[in-house]
């Protein structure tokens, strides 16, 4: 029963790489809840062994204690996120990246085990560079002259709409870039996942030089890790990620001076020295294929001016409503954060006019720990990384790397199944992901990873095998992940914090000359079955909290097919919704759906006033934007404020003034909502400016107007200033509508 748990384990690291991993909050960030249910099921199956003997074998370290305190405090602090559902499922995601690390550390029971996960991760690093590499070279050229060829359909489909700053930043990131960024959103986010596997590659390739007495050909062991370490490197160099490059930069310092005992210095010298000629080679080629440019190093003055505004802006949400009052402070962001994925919408209340991105996390582990759940949290943080370095990194005697005792150690043995296990996370991806093979590119896709994971595995095993990893590799690695994660941030990202906290307890593990990798044994069942209520608990909490969700997405789900049924079927598509609304009273896209739905129904009709359904839209979506779901979502507010606008073009014309004029003041009221939420965005405050003209609130509209031209004066990015023609219009308007406020124009709004 453990080996089947530690292979599950292991399948569902793997799978979890290979699809994205980022949460999309605008679905609800539940796209990783049944990999949760599945990990939990592993969980019980790992205790049962304990259960069933009466013997308790686990492993214990000051890290442990203050990964498990992080976890919990995560966890507690969803109850402050404003959205809710957001908030608790994300709250999930932490759980399990909990858990993960306590059955990393408690389920292998020998070196050769744990060995054995470091190289799954290994191989699953490879394999998403292997795609990596195949999107830059293949796919992402194929998309730009599709997109070229014909924007509006490539729009369409990515639900963007023209002429928008959307449309902007889709055409930059799209025309404008060309980084790597494989299965993740994120091309940082990827490099956060690959550079830790990358050191320890290099670092069991330093052992093995230093080793000559192993068993088999060390040269021949190298040649055959250096495909796989080759592919990751230039993968990573392809992600154009600045912190991550720094992060592998201060790994191999660390492991040249952990190695400063083991290696002549003349040939460490001329290792580095042959590494620099691999990665300026690599950046050559990139070069030369148009893949890099030297404005990744010249604008890197800009990217820390950008990192510095958003930590700016994340301070400002760490220390929001700050009161002298000891009492009060308690319940202050800076002691107990906004929850998991609530950052990004307090983050706008605090953003510079000149801040480029509206951000979802402060681009830096400890600022995001902090913002998420309070300084506790921040602390525990702390101290989870600073023993897990401390322990890596310390001096304790670790016998792969003691020189009196290098070559005299039985190399690792052989976990073969292991690694077939974690194999099989390919094909456990298509059904913990829900990926449809024969849908767009998802089937090649799948096909590269696999066979990049099983050559990968294959080409490494040599290395692994010959000589035992050091413990200061995981060090190294983990110091990597740590400093990429400082500048790039991404730790609430479930793909990236496996990788992070997987290191941290496979090192803790191979350190077995000292207490953090002793295995220790209780006799009796109790701790069993201790750990097996508070497991209980949890996953009846998980499972409460999280079934109501799946309904509801799934009535979601129906409403959206019967919709795209040509003719659609309004009336079931509506009780879908209506269903939906009733499962889940905090997911807000089942009564945005229903919005749009009755909008759609009306159009179909005729779009005729006397069809009363129009009048059913505006409190729809004002109930999508109200407590329990997402007060502070700008965008649903904006949402609101659009669509009351486009029922007024189609249908104001003939209501009468008892009929349009509270719709015009809702219009103002969602747009005056959304500005206050967001408000250094000058687009909205242009649109308030004129929608309060509207209404005759001429000295409103001024204020706005001048705010909107301030604002757009600020910002030097093209995707966040006026349109030209609003611009224009503004400056003309302004003067007009100041003139009328003095001579007889309504007051001003409190």
């Amino acid at each position: 029963m453990r080996r089947l748990a530690l292979g599950l384990l292991a399948a569902l690291v793997v799978a979890r790489a290979f699809w994205p991993s980022e949460p999309d909050l605008k679905a609800g960030a539940g796209t990783g809840l049944v990999w949760i249910a599945v990990l939990f099921l592993v969980g019980g199956i790992a205790l049962l062994p304990s259960l069933i003997t009466g013997r308790f074998t686990f492993r214990w370290a000051p890290t442990d204690a203050a990964v498990i305190v992080l976890t919990a405090l995560v966890a507690i602090s969803a109850r402050r996120g404003v959205d809710w559902r957001i908030a608790i499922n994300l709250a999930w995601e932490w759980v399990a990246i909990g858990t993960v690390y306590l059955l990393f550390r408690n389920l292998p029971r020998s070196r050769a085990e744990s060995s054995a996960l470091a190289l799954a991760l290994a191989a699953t690093a490879a394999a998403v560079s292997a795609y990596g590499l195949f999107q830059v070279g293949v796919e992402l050229p194929e998309l730009q002259a599709a997109y070229r060829r014909n924007p509006a359909l490539i729009l369409a489909r990515m639900g963007i709409e023209p002429g928008t700053p959307s449309q902007q930043a889709f055409e930059h990131r799209l025309i404008g870039s060309n980084e790597a960024y494989a299965t993740f959103a994120l091309a940082n986010s990827l490099a956060g996942f690959l550079v830790g596997p990358l050191v320890l590659i290099l670092g069991l390739s330093l052992q093995t030089l230093a080793r000559p007495d192993d068993r088999g050909s060390r040269w021949g062991a190298l040649a055959m890790a250096a495909p796989p370490a080759l592919l990751i490197l230039a993968c990573l160099i392809l992600t154009k990620s600045r912190s991550a490059w720094v992060g592998l930069l201060v790994a191999l310092v660390i492991l040249a001076w952990q190695a400063r005992h083991l290696l002549p210095r003349r040939r460490l010298v001329g290792l580095f020295a042959l590494g620099a000629v691999v990665v300026a080679g690599l950046a050559t080629a990139g070069v030369a294929t148009k893949r890099l440019d030297l404005q990744v190093l010249t604008q890197s003055g800009m990217s820390m001016r950008y990192r510095l505004e958003y930590w700016r802006g994340a301070w400002g949400v760490i220390t929001e409503g700050a009161s002298s009052s000891a009492k009060a402070l308690w319940t202050d962001t800076f002691w107990a954060g906004v929850g998991p994925g609530n950052f990004g919408s307090h983050y706008l209340l605090h953003k510079l006019p000149q801040s480029s991105e509206e951000i979802q996390d402060p681009h830096n582990l400890f600022l995001e720990v902090w913002a998420t759940s309070g300084v506790w949290a921040l602390l525990a943080l702390a101290a989870a990384l600073g023993s897990g370095l401390w322990i890596l990194l310390g001096r304790g005697v670790d016998a792969s790397t003691d020189p009196e005792r290098a070559t005299g150690d039985d190399p690792p043995a052989w976990t073969g199944w292991l690694v077939f296990a974690a194999g099989m996370g390919w094909v456990a991806v298509v059904f913990l992901g829900g990926i449809n093979l024969f849908q767009e590119d998802l089937l090649p896709r799948w096909l590269i990873l696999g066979f990049a994971w099983l050559l990968a595995a294959l080409l490494l095993v040599p290395v692994w095998r010959r000589s035992p990893m050091p413990v200061y590799a995981f060090g190294a690695a983990v110091a990597a992940v740590v400093v990429n994660l400082s500048a790039a941030g991404g730790i609430g990202i479930p793909t990236v914090a496996l990788a992070l906290w997987s290191l941290v307890a496979l090192g803790l593990n191979h350190h077995e000359d000292g207490p953090s990798g002793r295995l220790r044994t209780i006799e009796g069942r109790l701790p069993a079955f201790a750990l097996g209520a508070v497991g209980a608990a949890v996953v009846g909490t998980f499972v409460g909290l999280t079934v109501p969700f799946w309904r509801s997405e799934a009535q979601i789900a129906r409403a959206e097919d019967l919709i795209a049924h040509r003719p659609p079927d309004f009336d079931k598509a509506e009780h879908a919704y209506l269903l939906a609304e009733q499962l889940d009273p905090y997911n807000a896209r089942a009564w945005l759906g229903h919005a749009f739905l009755k909008y759609m129904a009306w159009q179909s009709r005729g779009a005729r006033p006397e069809d009363l359904r129009w009048k059913t839209i505006p409190p729809l979506l004002l109930k999508a934007a109200s407590p329990p779901r997402s007060p502070d979502a700008w965008t649903l507010h904006s949402e609101r404020a659009a669509m009351t606008q486009s029922l007024i073009a189609r249908a104001g014309s003939q209501l009468s003034p008892r009929e349009l004029i509270p719709l015009q003041a809702s219009v103002v009221e969602a747009t005056r909502t959304a500005s206050r939420l967001y408000p250094t965005n000058a687009s909205l405050h242009a649109r308030l400016a004129e929608s309060s003209a509207e209404i005759a609130m001429y000295q409103d509209a001024a204020k706005e107007a001048d705010e909107a031209l301030r604002l757009d004066r600020l910002t030097p990015h093209p995707d966040k200033k006026l349109a030209e023609a609003v611009r224009e219009r503004l400056r003309e308007k302004r003067i007009e509508w100041a003139e009328k406020a003095k001579h007889g124009g309504l007051p001003a709004t409190p």
